[in-house]
This record gives structure tokens, C-alpha cells and sequence, in this order.
């Protein structure tokens, strides 16, 4: 081969290193700041992130535990994340605030609050609550909804008494039949009575009358003006994520476990709160789209949040999300 030929064929394997290197860091970079610490809300995008849905669609995501929603949310408003990962309620309220952040998708359509209650204690439905003592922590994100939720059901204000306690006591009134029934996530008392060998039941606001969701997907306006292309790959990878989760719980748990291995939560305590997540995702169960909840719902949430929740009305509730970026083709539950 003559010298100019080698020269040629270097420059050409050059120029095909070079493309490929490019293509190899094609991926968009993306932060997400999670509400907590790793948990059984964190299937979906453990498992995108280790069987490498996020990749597929050329992304490149840091998932960081965060310290509350309110936080994620405020993280997000002020540029320091890429993307938060937050309960709506307190979403709306930073939103409400002025800070320029949308909901893009939820993924817990419904939000884990209700009421659980032993299993002999012959409670099912909101009718067996009435001269029962209700267990309900002052300051919490329940309190406001409890007569939201007593209302929807036909029940007055004498029907049930409603006890104030701690939180960390719920557990001990329930078992020593000091109250009926608490008012708090199944996830945080039908999971550890379970440990204990105690059946519990539960109901969810969201299944009568109180419908709010929960954590959700949460963006900058900016960025959802300067990179929609890129978080709606994301909300399309993070959906086959949990529906992957949910096929498969026992790799779930595996895969958040790997992506997290410091978390406290045992992968036995995991793959019972997972139960419970992924009814949020998937309220109206199989066929359900995972991560929408569509405008007349959004109307329904935004009517309780105005009336029991302090949120101001000032505002439509078109102002607070968008489902412009969630996936043509719904992703559903399997």
C-alpha cells in the first residue's frame, strides 16, 4: 500500500472511532431525586436502571435518595436535579408557590393513605367504622381528609370517634384494642404487623371518594420546553421499568437491592410493601395505564386538595401538570 493509501485508511479508521465514541456518548444524562430512601416505591426505576430499559432509550440515569417530596420538589425548582420523584400534594404546594415545576407523570395514581385496622375486627368498609375509635396523628397528611373522607361515605362527624395519637403508637393502640383502626399507609402498619404474624386490612381513600395521587414525576418548565424529546424517554423507560417490576417482583426487589445495597428494608419486608405499591400504579389493576391519570380525574383531586388540603384555587389545575410527554402507545399493567 502506498503512503497516501495508509494515510487514507488511517484517517478513515479514525473518523470510525471517532463516530463511534460519539454514538457510545449519545445518552442523555438525567438526575432524579427520589422522595426517601430506597424502598418499595423505587421498583419501577430500579429495575429500568439494571436491566437497562434507561440505556435502550439512550439515557444515562443517576437515581439519588432524597430526604421528603418536599425537598425533591424544591430541588427541581431550583435547577440542582434534573428531575424529582414526589408526593402531589406536596408538589402543588411549591408549585402554588410560584416555583416554575409540573407534575409530567404519576406513577402512584393512587396515594397509599386510608385506614387499616385488624382483620378480626370485623371492618371492611367505611359503614363498619361508625362508633369505632379512629387512631389519626395531629399534623398529618391525613388529618385534613378525614372528613373529606367520612363525608363522601355518609358518615357524621358523631359516627366515628377520632382519637389523636402519635404515629409511632399506632401499632400498640391497634393490638392492645384501644382504638378500632388508624388512619395511616399499609406500608407502614398492615407490612410490620404482618412481621409480627398479625392480619390487617385495609382501605384506601382513593377507593372511596378521596381521590389524591401520590409520588409522581416532577420537571422544571424549562426543562420540559427545552428537553421534552428526552423526559419523555425517560416517563416511556421508567413505565416498561414497573411494568417489569410487576411481572417479576422477586428480580425487582433483587435489582433495587443491587442498585442500593445499604437500604434497611429486607428483601422479605420489600416484597410485602411491593403488594401495596403496586396497587398505586395500578389502581384499576390489570390493563391500567401505568403513569397517567387523565384531565377528569386531575379535576376530581384538585377539588379535594382546594377543600381540605389548604391548596389555593386561584390557579387551574392545568397549571400543575401536563400529559403532553407521557408515552403514544400506553404502557399497561400487567
Amino acid at each position: 500500500m502506498s503512503i497516501s493509501g495508509r494515510i487514507l485508511g488511517a484517517t478513515a479508521l479514525g473518523l470510525i472511532a471517532a463516530a463511534a465514541a460519539t454514538s457510545a456518548m449519545a445518552a442523555d444524562k438525567l438526575s432524579l431525586q427520589m422522595n426517601w430512601t430506597a424502598d418499595s416505591a423505587h421498583l419501577g426505576f430500579a429495575v429500568a436502571q439494571v436491566e437497562g430499559v434507561y440505556e435502550k432509550h439512550d439515557l444515562e440515569v443517576e437515581l439519588v435518595e432524597g430526604r421528603g417530596s418536599a425537598v425533591a420538589a424544591q430541588l427541581v425548582a431550583t435547577g440542582q436535579v434534573d428531575l424529582g420523584y414526589a408526593d402531589t400534594g406536596a408538589t402543588l404546594n411549591v408549585a402554588a408557590k410560584g416555583a416554575p415545576i409540573k407534575i409530567i407523570s404519576t406513577i402512584w395514581k393512587s396515594g397509599q393513605f386510608g385506614i387499616q385496622y385488624l382483620a378480626d375486627s370485623g371492618i371492611s368498609g367505611p359503614d363498619d367504622l361508625k362508633g369505632r375509635k379512629l387512631a389519626v396523628s395531629p399534623g398529618s397528611a391525613m388529618m385534613p381528609l378525614i372528613p373529606v373522607f367520612m363525608k363522601a361515605n355518609g358518615l357524621g362527624e358523631d359516627d366515628v370517634e377520632i382519637v389523636t395519637a402519635s404515629e409511632s403508637a399506632f401499632l400498640g393502640l391497634l393490638n392492645s384494642g384501644q382504638v378500632d383502626a388508624v388512619s395511616q399507609t399499609p406500608e407502614n402498619i398492615v407490612v410490620p404487623l404482618a412481621a409480627q404474624g398479625i392480619k390487617a386490612g385495609n382501605m384506601y381513600f382513593y377507593d372511596n371518594g378521596v381521590p389524591i395521587a401520590s409520588l409522581s414525576l416532577v420537571a422544571r418548565e424549562d426543562t420540559i420546553a427545552e428537553k421534552g424529546d428526552v423526559l419523555a424517554r425517560f416517563i416511556q423507560a421508567t413505565a416498561e421499568g414497573w411494568k417489569m417490576a410487576m411481572a417479576d417482583p422477586d428480580k425487582a426487589i433483587a435489582d433495587l437491592l443491587e442498585v442500593f445495597p445499604e437500604t434497611e428494608n429486607s428483601a422479605e419486608s420489600l416484597k410485602q410493601a411491593a403488594v401495596f405499591s403496586f396497587a398505586s400504579v395500578c389502581p384499576a389493576g390489570s390493563g391500567d395505564t401505568i403513569g397517567v391519570t387523565p384531565p377528569e380525574t386531575w379535576e376530581e383531586m384538585f377539588s379535594v386538595m382546594t377543600t381540605a388540603m389548604d391548596l389555593s384555587s386561584d390557579k387551574p389545575v392545568t397549571t400543575y401538570y401536563t400529559n403532553d410527554l407521557v408515552p403514544a402507545e400506553p404502557v399497561t399493567c400487567p
